[in-house]
This record gives C-alpha cells, structure tokens and sequence, in this order.
C-alpha cells in the first residue's frame, strides 16, 4: 500500500491554491493523509481527486472550527497502524520548546518528537505537521514521520517577516538546514509491518507573482 502524506498546506492563508506539482507528486498513492493546517477545507477535494483522504485539524484550521475534522486520527494500513496528528500543543510548551531551541541552537530540542511518540502510542507510525521541518527516525519500534511543510516561508518571497513574532520564528528557522527548508511532500510504502517513508521535493514555484496562480 502507498500512502501520500501532506501537511501544512496553508491554502487561502499564504497561497491562492494547491500547486499543482503537490497533486502531481501524490499520483498512484492508494490514500492520502493530510496532518493539519489546510486553512481552506477544499484542499481535501482536491487530494480526493487523488485517491481517498484521511485528514486532521491543525491550529491554523481553528479560525474555520476546524472543518469538521478530528485532531487525531487513525489507520489501518494491512498490518500496520498509523496515528495521524497535526502537533499542536499548548501556548507556553510551544513558547518554552522555541527558546530551547534558541538557547540549544538545535531546532529538535524542541521536545515535540517525544511529545508525538507519546501521543501516537502504540502505533507503528507517527505522521505529523506543524514545524514545518521534516522528521524521518526510529524510537524503540515506531516510525516518526513528517515530509516537513508543502508551504514554507522561505519559498514564498512574498511572506512577511515583519513583527517581533516573526523575527523570532526566522531567526529559529536559520537553524534548519536549507533543504529541510523546502517545500515537499512524501509517500509511505507499507508492506506487511515494513514500513519506507521517502519525502518529495518539489522545484516548482509555490504561487506566480503577487500571489498569483501556481505554476
């Protein structure tokens, strides 16, 4: 079984659609996941213009009361069982994750890894979203995946670094390696209880000009 997995695609919040490459990339897969973070809930038209979609709600999906979709799910893949979940945690443990990330110059000493095991126990793979960098690595015997974001800033030229806030997130995502910092997507093959998760870079333009139509 192929599965696709997508996250973060922020469409009517930074981009105008989703890119056609991403549609493109996902071709063949027998289901998708998407982890959170579509802002508009026709990106899961789309994806179902793909293959069947299983989706949850991400913190950026809450302004739409959240679509309708769960903050968690779960699949059955053969014999492997996928939890799926966007990442959000709360406020002050994001804040507190961000400036040990700073102080440690490590973009991982977030504690969100662990805190993800934890809440995809018993499951033989974690998919995930939210920090926009993308995670492949094995704990005791479960998978932790995220392909990283389709959306990414430091794609879009367009996107506003302005504001104390954003300062801050740029001056961590400096501590992400440059090809974690690309748009992407990824797919999972799942034979039996053997599971192989490979992400997909995408090179085309996120959006035209100005916000305009995806290349």
């Amino acid at each position: 079984m192929r599965i696709g997995v997508i996250t973060d695609t922020h469409v009517g919040e930074h981009l105008p659609e989703l890119p056609r490459e991403a549609l493109r990339a996902l071709r063949g897969v027998d289901l998708v996941i998407h982890a959170g973070d579509l802002s508009l809930p026709g990106v899961l038209g789309r994806l179902e213009e793909v293959a069947p979609v299983v989706a949850v709600r991400g913190n950026h999906d809450e302004d739409g009361g959240g679509h309708g979709l769960p903050a968690m799910a779960w699949v059955r893949a053969g014999a492997t069982t996928i939890a799926v979940t966007h990442g959000t945690r709360g406020w002050l443990t994001e804040r507190l994750g961000a400036a040990s990330a700073l102080m440690r110059r490590d973009p991982h000493a977030m504690g969100f890894d662990r805190a993800m095991l934890r809440r995809g126990r018993g499951a033989d793979v974690v998919v995930t979203g939210h920090t926009h960098m993308p995670v492949q690595r094995r704990v005791g015997g479960t998978l932790l995946f995220s392909p990283g974001a389709l959306y990414v800033p430091e794609s879009d030229p367009w996107y506003e670094w302005t504001g104390p806030g954003r300062r801050a997130y740029r001056t961590l995502r400096r501590l992400v390696p440059e090809e974690a910092r690309r748009p992407a997507v990824g797919v999972l093959e799942v034979r039996g209880r053997a599971v192989h998760a490979h992400r997909i870079l995408l090179e085309e333009p996120l959006r035209g000009r100005a916000g305009g139509r995806a290349a």
